[in-house]
């Protein structure tokens, strides 16, 4: 549930007056992430206050839920040894994030206040890049030998209960810790006591190898409705697992990072200082500019044909406009379709050609509408509406094209398909619409 006003008055007025019972009341029916939602309403100073009175369990699972910034203003305010102990009762995953987003030499001093195995445990998790399976799977689990019996696997899950949560299904290894099964909590529960996982388990298990991208990652829960998936070395080693809240959290992220690379963007600037706005998308900008000069260029080069039809010019913003239109539409079609798994590589020219069939089909439409203007507009000169109609339909049909290809190439090439939008399509979609629109005139009228 949303957080009421009146709780988030009634916290601020407790912290400021000292009644730590009065906060601890409030917060007793409420769940972690409620909690977090509750110190984002606090100025930096009572947050601090507030959070110094959470037990060790309590801030372990609401700092994970804490926006980055408010994150920061806490952490901030703690001592290494405290920031220590809530680290070490945290999921190793998010244990790592938080410790990856430390300066190098807090982290080094968190690290080393914490005890040697969960420091092992995190430094191990922090060699991955954030962006691949490595990054995001955490090392609780429950794994077992394949004689192990099913009363003894249920004994270890009783035991690690406080460590290990979710548990959804345990993984069966060899000696060597190769994933050689699965068996799902399910079927565990309703076998025999005196069963051997050997004779129960799935020999063909599914996994991600450590460094595939996470975006592939989600694709793959996403096709086969996982809810967590173990992740291997390139020998088959198990080294952790990732499960589905992980997955969420990659969705939104990966959809909110296209969507800023789709507008010119490379992170949330709507939080960010005035100057860090405006120095961040001064380099996108920068792209619209250059391209800006040169179509400047191009149209001085025909001021004679300008000048002899003034008409022309009259139709450049449309041409123009309707041709960035379907490229940036088409761009987000396919940058969306690579996400879901819905675009493929393979079938790169099948798509390209799909795509440019219906630009023309869409520029065709337009382009008789623009004509039939035209014609009305000038009737004195009856091919401007054919020139108009002509280069609105060539300038549509590559800007499908070009927004289809674009993305796809970038992709296909290892980097991130987004970048072939905004400022990048749509300043090469008006370079290409003023040299085919000229062309035409120049063949036609001249």
């Amino acid at each position: 549930m949303p957080v009421k006003p009146s709780d988030a008055k009634l916290l601020q007025e407790y912290i400021e007056k000292g009644w730590e019972f009065h906060i601890i009341d409030l917060l007793y029916d409420m769940k972690p992430v409620e909690i977090a939602e509750l110190i984002e309403t606090l100025d930096d100073e009572s947050r601090g206050k507030f959070f110094a009175l959470l037990d060790v369990d309590t801030a372990s699972e609401v700092i994970a839920e804490l926006s980055s910034e408010t994150r920061e203003d806490v952490v901030d305010r703690m001592s290494d040894k405290d920031l220590a102990r809530i680290i070490e009762d945290m999921n190793t995953d998010d244990a790592a994030d938080l410790v990856g987003d430390l300066h190098a030499e807090r982290a080094e001093r968190v690290l080393a206040a914490m005890s040697p195995e969960d420091s092992s445990d995190i430094k191990s998790l922090l060699k991955y890049p954030e962006d691949t399976a490595g990054g995001i799977m955490q090392h609780e689990l429950i794994s077992a030998r394949a004689s192990d019996t099913v009363d003894e696997v249920i004994s270890q899950i009783r035991q690690l209960q406080s460590e290990v949560d979710d548990v959804q299904t345990v993984y069966v290894v060899d000696k060597t810790r190769v994933l050689i099964g699965t068996v799902p909590l399910v079927k565990l529960i309703l076998s025999k006591p005196n069963v051997e996982m050997s004779g129960i388990m799935d020999p063909d298990p599914m996994s991600v190898p450590v460094k595939m991208d996470q975006e592939k990652v989600a694709q793959i829960f996403k096709k086969y409705d996982e809810v967590a998936m173990p992740v291997v070395d390139d020998k088959g080693v198990l080294l952790g697992r990732i499960t589905i809240d992980d997955i969420v959290d990659i969705i939104e992220e990966e959809a909110t990072e296209d969507m800023f690379r789709l507008a010119g963007a490379e992170e949330d600037l709507l939080s960010s200082s005035i100057v860090k706005n405006a120095s961040t998308r001064i380099p996108w900008l920068f792209v619209c500019w250059v391209g800006g000069i040169f179509i400047t260029l191009l149209i001085k080069r025909f001021e004679p044909t300008l000048s002899q039809l003034v008409g022309l010019a009259a139709f450049m913003p449309i041409i123009l406009g309707m041709g960035g239109n379907v490229a940036s539409q088409s761009v987000t079609l396919v940058v969306r379709g690579i996400a879901t798994g819905v675009v493929s590589t393979t079938d790169f020219f099948a798509t390209a050609v799909k795509q440019l069939a219906v630009g023309f089909i869409l520029g065709g439409t337009y382009g008789i509408m623009l004509g039939i203007i035209a014609f009305f507009i000038y009737p004195e000169r009856v091919r401007i509406g054919i020139v108009v109609g002509l280069a609105i339909m060539n300038s549509m049909a590559l800007a499908a094209f070009m927004g289809t290809a674009l993305p796809m190439l970038f992709y296909k090439m290892g980097k991130d398909p987004a970048i072939a939008s905004g400022p990048f399509v749509t300043t090469a979609m008006d370079l290409i619409g003023v040299v085919t629109y000229f062309a035409i005139a120049v063949v036609l009228l001249f």
